[in-house]
């Protein structure tokens, strides 16, 4: 049991970060509402799984990470909120499909949006 001990608290400590980050940014839950929110589940999912078995990484630098990450996540979310040219380089500009029941098929074309995905949007 006390082998395992240190990925019994690397795997609490992430867990701790992931609720901390879904409490602090406002979601409820951890769907992504958006690209950004999705890279940053895969991100830190990615520093949780590579984390918990590698022993050559302490409990302390790990915490580090986790501590970094948070810190880069809150920082985007800031500037996206504050800063509009941060905001388009991150979440992209809208395009319209649709304007006032007309699908603009050319905009679907450019940016490769097939029927079947029209309907789901």
């Amino acid at each position: 049991m006390i082998i395992y001990m240190p990925i019994i608290i690397k795997l609490g400590l992430g867990i701790l970060c992931l609720i901390v980050q879904i409490n602090l940014m406002g979601k409820g839950n951890l769907a992504p509402s958006s690209a950004m929110d999705q890279v940053q589940n895969y991100v830190l999912g990615g520093i949780i799984g590579g984390v918990i078995y590698n022993e050559s990484i302490t409990v302390l630098q790990f915490v580090l990470v986790l501590i970094i990450w948070t810190f880069l996540v809150f920082v985007l979310k800031f500037l996206k909120e504050n800063n509009r040219l941060v905001k388009r380089i991150i979440d992209g500009k809208p395009i319209t499909l649709v304007h006032n029941g007309s699908i603009n098929v050319k905009e679907c074309l450019r940016n490769g949006v097939s029927a079947n995905d029209l309907m789901f949007r």
